[in-house]
């Protein structure tokens, strides 16, 4: 009996899911007084970070610049307490360096009227790293099943790089109103890997029984894509405003690699035993990608010191699609375990979901000079999940990802004639998030409590921009 229970109990490893930080549209920010200013900037942007926030803006642009801009250093924490049972926690602590943007301006026409800016930025970046044990090495009492030893063990990794390069333009048509455009080529990397066994030794009066499961899964694909981002500037007297439209984007490449295996072992002392072994791997299949639809709209007010900027961002629904969806024919041994529900997984065994609920984003940013050389800038922006459960209970990489982000920040600028120097940093954190629990070690450990996730993120940027001469 006790065997009946473990197998059926290991099976449902099968139901591990990841973790991942791709179903936020305003984690990453571009340009150090963007950033600090909250992203709210689609009605003011008035530096080389208008190729992505609002190239309409590029019109009123009067001067040709190099700008390079860096998360300098960055941390981010996630933490899921009681992820695996009670007392088994996931935790993931990273510390990342990267580039957030390096833009520039050129004058390519004579005519003022035109402006031509290019850019290459890091749209998605993450990093984590997870990994838990759990072990029982004696008979204890105290436990769910007290005459049990157990080891367990979850390994994981995700890492994802999305890198975009853009080439603008905009056209100021009068000093009230200036239009743009930009086409980025993106290039989207990801890989993913986890690791997770159990082992564990029953004793009773009669016999020992002996249990082994293994759930091992390994992707990675890249992507290139395109996508449009139009964009309308307007501004009179002591406001500025703005309005954009950035298109879903088209895959032009698309190919990756998958792996699964999940394989179970029962045996014991008196003779009986069983197990099965599920394995699965396609290499150079077609991978897809997609970005929803999205429309902004900022609105700014500047005196001669101050500045307070609002930015508000709509994302379009993604149905639910497959980023990988090979024609699974996985080995099974024996032939006999392509039954029950483990039979109704097997045409999905390889496959990954993907989808997108809409979202509204919204920021807040606020600028004051303290001197000619001196600018004190502040910033908030919400940051709402875009997370869709997927249809296939076994999908890839999405778990628990559906919590909110609200970021905060603060920097100071310092300017000169022909540079100018920016430092803030910044804090991200979310609200702790009641979620479902995964089951893998559900045997010994008391499964009564309910596993919550939070996460935070500390980040120092760094800009600086020169200035050719006009």
């Amino acid at each position: 009996m006790i065997r009946n229970i473990t197998i059926s109990v290991v099976l449902l490893l099968i139901t591990v899911q990841a973790f991942s930080q791709d179903d936020h549209y305003w984690t990453q920010q571009f340009g150090a007084v963007s950033t600090i200013m909250g992203g709210a900037v689609i009605a003011g942007v008035r530096d080389n970070t208008a190729i992505y926030y609002n190239p309409g803006a590029l019109g009123f642009i009067s001067q040709p610049s190099l700008s390079v801009d860096a998360n300098v250093y960055k941390i981010d924490k996630i933490f899921i307490d009681d992820g695996l049972g009670n007392g088994v926690n996931l935790n993931s602590a990273q510390l990342s360096i990267y580039p957030q943007i390096i833009s520039g301006l050129v004058n390519i026409v004579k005519n003022d009227h035109w402006k031509f800016s290019y850019a290459l930025l890091t749209r998605h970046y993450a990093n984590v790293l997870m990994n838990t044990r759990y072990t029982n090495t004696d008979f204890d009492p105290s436990m769910v099943e007290p005459n049990m030893k157990f080891i367990g063990a979850l390994d994981y990794t995700n890492q994802l790089n999305e890198q975009w390069l853009g080439l603008g333009v905009g056209y100021r048509i009068n000093d009230q109103w200036s239009v743009g455009g930009t086409l980025f080529i993106s290039y989207r990397a990801q890989s993913y890997q986890m690791t997770n066994y159990v082992r564990l030794v029953y004793k009773d009066d009669s016999t020992d029984f002996f249990g082994s499961a293994n759930n091992d899964r390994n992707l990675k694909y890249k992507t290139f894509s395109g996508l449009l981002k139009f964009g309308v500037a307007y501004q009179t007297g002591r406001w500025k405003f703005g309005l954009t439209l950035t298109t879903p984007s088209l895959q032009v490449y698309g190919s990756g690699d998958i792996q699964r295996e999940i394989s179970i072992i029962a045996i014991d002392t008196a003779g009986g035993g069983g197990g099965e072994v599920v394995m699965g791997r396609q290499t150079g299949i077609s991978a897809k990608y997609k970005r929803p639809l999205s429309i902004g709209l900022g609105v700014e007010y500047c005196s001669a010191k101050t500045r307070i900027a609002l930015s508000m961002e709509y994302y379009s629904k993604i149905k639910i699609y497959h980023l990988f969806e090979p024609e699974s024919n996985p080995f099974i041994y024996p032939e006999s375990a392509d039954t029950g529900s483990t039979h109704n997984k097997l045409e999905s065994f390889l496959h990954v979901q993907n989808a997108a609920n809409p979202v509204f984003n919204f920021g807040i940013g606020f600028s004051q000079d303290l001197s000619s050389k001196f600018t004190l800038m502040l910033g908030f922006r919400t940051d709402f999940s875009s997370y869709v459960e997927p249809e296939e209970g076994d999908n890839f990489l999405h778990n628990s990802a559906s919590w909110d982000m609200y970021h905060f920040s603060a920097g100071v600028s310092y300017h000169q004639k022909r540079n100018s120097v920016t430092v803030g940093f910044t804090y991200s954190a979310s609200p702790a998030k009641p979620i479902a629990p995964n089951n893998d070690l559900v045997v010994p450990v008391d499964f009564t409590g309910n596993p919550v996730v939070y996460a935070q993120s500390f980040g120092l940027v760094i800009g600086y921009t020169y200035y050719f001469p006009k």
